[in-house]
Parts: C-alpha cells; sequence; structure tokens
C-alpha cells in the first residue's frame, strides 16, 4: 500500500485532530447530504467536516399526515479554544441567512455565491443555520424545506476498551443491530464511536446502571413506524437506574427517541434529528432526572415532565407539527413536583404549517406548555420554567387546561424571564388556563417579566390569555420590581 493510500485510510477511520479542532471520520454506506457542504476553520487549518442527511420522503408510506420532500442536513465537530469558523455552501443563492438560537449571537452573513459564513465561539452549542430563500414559516406556509443543523461538541473526555466484555464497542463504519438491542446483565456501557453508523436501537433489560455515549449515530429510518421490535423508543432505559446517555446522535426514530422512566437518569448532549412522523417524541424521564444540552427535533412531546425532581436546561428545541414542547399530561394520574427548566431555546413551533396563512387552528396538545390527554388525578406543585425563548411567531403557549372530571391541584407554577418574539392575534388558538370546578383546581401561578413580542405581560387579557375565574386562584403577573394583579 502506498503511502497516500493509507492516508486516505486513516482519514475515513480516525477523527483528525488540528491544534484544538476535531473533525470526525464519515463512515462509507451512511447518508451524505446532496444539499450542504460544510468547512470548518480555526487558526488557519480548514477541514471540510461530513453533512449528514435525512429525509421525509420514505416516511410517506408510514402516515398520511407525513410531507413528503423535507430533508434535514447535520454536521458535527469538536474543539476547544479560539473561535472556529463554519462556512457552509449551500444549494441556492441568497441574499441574507440566521443561525438559530438567537441567544447565542452568531452573525450569519454572506460571503460569495452560495457561501455563507458564521463564527462558533464556545463549544456545545446546538444550531440551526437558515437561508432566505427557504426560511419557512411558523404561522402558516410551509415549514423550511431543507433543514441544515451544525452542532459544536466539546471533545471526549473518555473512551473505553473496545476489548472490555462489558463494552459494546462500535467503531467508524455502518453497523445493522437488526432491531432494538436488549442490554443484559453483563453488558455495562455502549460506545458510539465518531464515525459509527448504528441501525437500530437499545432497550435496558436488568436493574444495573447503562452508560451510552460517544459521537456516533443511531439511525431507524430502515424501520416502519411503531416496528414491533422496538419498545416505546429508539433507546428505551425504562429497567434499572442511573443511566446516561450522551453525546450521540439519534435520527428518524419510529417511536419516541428517548424513554428513560427509572430514576437519576441523565441525558446529555443528545442531538435527536429527523422528527418526520407523529410519536417521535424526545424525552422522558424518571425522577431526579437530568436533560442537558440537548438538541431535540420532535414531531410529538418534546420534553415530558411526568416524574419529580426532574431538571431540564440549556436545550434547544424544534417543534414539527405536533406535540408540545413541555408536557405534563397522558397518563391517567399526574403526581409531580420540584421540577426545574431553565434556559430553553425554542427555535420554532410549525404546528401550523401547510394549513395556509390565517388558518391556523390544531388540537389541545399543541403549545409551549401543554397539559393533554384523559388525565384524571392531579398532584402537581413547586414547578418552575425560567429563561424559556421563544423564536418566530407562536400561536400558543399554554394550554394548561384540567380534563372534565379530573380532581386535585396544581399549585406554585412559576414562569420567570419569558421572552417570546411575537404571537398572533388573528387564529382561533389561545392561551388557555383551567381546572374543573370543585373538584380540579389551579392555583398560586406567578408569570415574572413574562414578555411577549417585547412588552411584559402586567394584563393577561391584553394578550389572549383565557384564566378561567371559576376553577383558579392566586394568579399574579410581574414587570420589574412592580407585582400586579
Amino acid at each position: 500500500m502506498t503511502v497516500a493510500a493509507s492516508s486516505e485510510f486513516l482519514l475515513l477511520v480516525f477523527p483528525l485532530v488540528f491544534g484544538n479542532l476535531i473533525i470526525y471520520p464519515a463512515p462509507n454506506g451512511a447518508p451524505t447530504s446532496n444539499k450542504f457542504q460544510i468547512f470548518v476553520s480555526q487558526n488557519g487549518h480548514r477541514q471540510q467536516s461530513h453533512v449528514y442527511m435525512t429525509s421525509s420522503q420514505h416516511r410517506t408510506q408510514d402516515a398520511s399526515h407525513v410531507k413528503g420532500g423535507r430533508t434535514m442536513s447535520w454536521t458535527s465537530f469538536a474543539f476547544t479554544g479560539t473561535r472556529v469558523t463554519v462556512e457552509v455552501h449551500t444549494p441556492k443563492d441568497f441574499h441574507s441567512c440566521i443561525v438559530r438560537p438567537k441567544s447565542y449571537g452568531f452573525n450569519c452573513h454572506r460571503t460569495g455565491n452560495k457561501v455563507a459564513q458564521f463564527d462558533v465561539t464556545s463549544n456545545t452549542k446546538m444550531m440551526s443555520v437558515e437561508f432566505d430563500y427557504d426560511y419557512g414559516s411558523s404561522n402558516g406556509g410551509p415549514d423550511i424545506t431543507d433543514k441544515l443543523l451544525v452542532f459544536a461538541d466539546p471533545p471526549e473526555t473518555q473512551t473505553p476498551n473496545k476489548h472490555d466484555s462489558s463494552v459494546l464497542y462500535y467503531d467508524v463504519g455502518v453497523h445493522d443491530l437488526s432491531g432494538q438491542k436488549a442490554l443484559d446483565a453483563h453488558i455495562k456501557e455502549v460506545y458510539l464511536a465518531p464515525g459509527a453508523w448504528v441501525k437500530g436501537g437499545f432497550k435496558s433489560t436488568g436493574n444495573h446502571a447503562v452508560k451510552i455515549h460517544g459521537r456516533g449515530v443511531m439511525d431507524t429510518s430502515a424501520y416502519r413506524w411503531h416496528d414491533k421490535r422496538f419498545s416505546w423508543a429508539l433507546i428505551n432505559l425504562d429497567n434499572g437506574d442511573h443511566h446516561t446517555v450522551e453525546g450521540i446522535t439519534l435520527s428518524d426514530p419510529c417511536y419516541f427517541f428517548v424513554r428513560a422512566l427509572s430514576d437519576h437518569n441523565t441525558v446529555r448532549n443528545v442531538k435527536m434529528v429527523g422528527a418526520w412522523i407523529y410519536n417521535n417524541d424526545g424525552v422522558s424521564t424518571g425522577s431526579d432526572g437530568v436533560v442537558e444540552d440537548c438538541f431535540i427535533h420532535a414531531n410529538d412531546d418534546a420534553i415530558k415532565l411526568y416524574k419529580d425532581g426532574i431538571t431540564v436546561q440549556r436545550c434547544v428545541v424544534w417543534q414539527a407539527q405536533n406535540g408540545a414542547v413541555f408536557q405534563t399530561g397522558w397518563w391517567d394520574a399526574r403526581h409531580m413536583k420540584h421540577v426545574k427548566v431553565s434556559d430553553v431555546d425554542v427555535i420554532h413551533t410549525d404546528w401550523c404549517t401547510f394549513k395556509g396563512s390565517g388558518n391556523c387552528h390544531t388540537s389541545g396538545n399543541n403549545a409551549v406548555l401543554d397539559q393533554g390527554g384523559n388525565t384524571q388525578d392531579i398532584a402537581m406543585s413547586d414547578i418552575e420554567f425560567k429563561n424559556i425563548r421563544v423564536e418566530g411567531s407562536c400561536p400558543r403557549l399554554i394550554y394548561w387546561r384540567m380534563h372534565d372530571g379530573a380532581h386535585g391541584t396544581a399549585s406554585d407554577i412559576r414562569f420567570i424571564n419569558w421572552q417570546v418574539e411575537s404571537q398572533p392575534t388573528q387564529d382561533s388558538m389561545h392561551n388557555e388556563i383551567a381546572g374543573t370546578g370543585n373538584s380540579g383546581h389551579v392555583t398560586n401561578w406567578q408569570f415574572v417579566n413574562f414578555h411577549i413580542g417585547g412588552q411584559c405581560v402586567n394584563n393577561p387579557a391584553h394578550f389572549d390569555f383565557q384564566i378561567d375565574a371559576h376553577s383558579t386562584s392566586g394568579f399574579h403577573f410581574q414587570c420589574g420590581g412592580n407585582p400586579v394583579g
């Protein structure tokens, strides 16, 4: 073998490290985007970063509501130190571009024909890059046809020994699991190396903790919707406890992305892409669970808040046509307390896409915060949503109504420092909060510095809030240091 051929082989198998910039290898046989090319550079070293792609087209056979002809492309790299410049080559020319979340402050600009550029100044960032030829709309009209995501990871700090019998180690390349692999008692760790493309999922079966991590990709695009070989999710960790899912990308699930209803689980820096079909929920976790630094493209409930002591922080959510960003309902009973949600960017709410301008009407399961389903027994308290940013025109922020006949109390719910870019008023959707009269009460909800369209909400009636006077009490709206209501 010549030296040149050997070097090419190394490029395919090992991550490339240029100072503090790490470029992941690309496995042969994994899907490559035909929409975008991306180059990244740091301190003068410029390298191409592989762009994957998932398409909605094959999912049109699974459900009539899937809109064909949609794609989502993404690339990932890792770095530390000085800024990294990302250069995007697009299929069409454009005048302007934007990087979401806007809170990152990363400015995109055109540098040439079909070329965009922006700087990423820190890692653990999850970005959508959007162009004026395909901006889409969150209030009527189509969504973005060809989506592009850029993930800037922190470098890995631990990689297991691939010869350890307690480790399932997936190296660079395509691996077919033929369904959802059971993690038996002797498996303590699953590692997806950068450049690993694993077709299938995992399910915990014992009482021991399992760690699933790495920088590879798990994909179930080859499996039909609700494939019977999968239990509820691409990754199911309902058995055992103290599980960790970290660093990997999950693509095109045939059901939920991650269901981890056992206790003390952590889902960190997981990227969830290609949610084309209903029941593509994001994350559900049990008591004392942590969901942090994740990107969630969900076509059902993005984050299920079902148990005590859950912490959600520093996440980015792209809500597709179905589901809520934060969901507290559906089960027969909902008993939960001491939940903290903070620093979440909702970059799109696509409930009303494909319905036409001025025709925004949808189900009671569509809101940033929602109580859906037939939940009859409710005991919720001490729940805080702080520093929540909602971009674009969001049709509905809160739809929290107890189902007919429900009993119990939802109390001490706090909404602090919300920034909502805009909310339409010409459609049939409203912000609604209600109990059920004598048996179900909603009490002591606080809205502190809750802004819509740059204005702080101190009179809910002026911002399309419909709060049932017969089943609610103790609602307070406060702007700055001057409480009102």
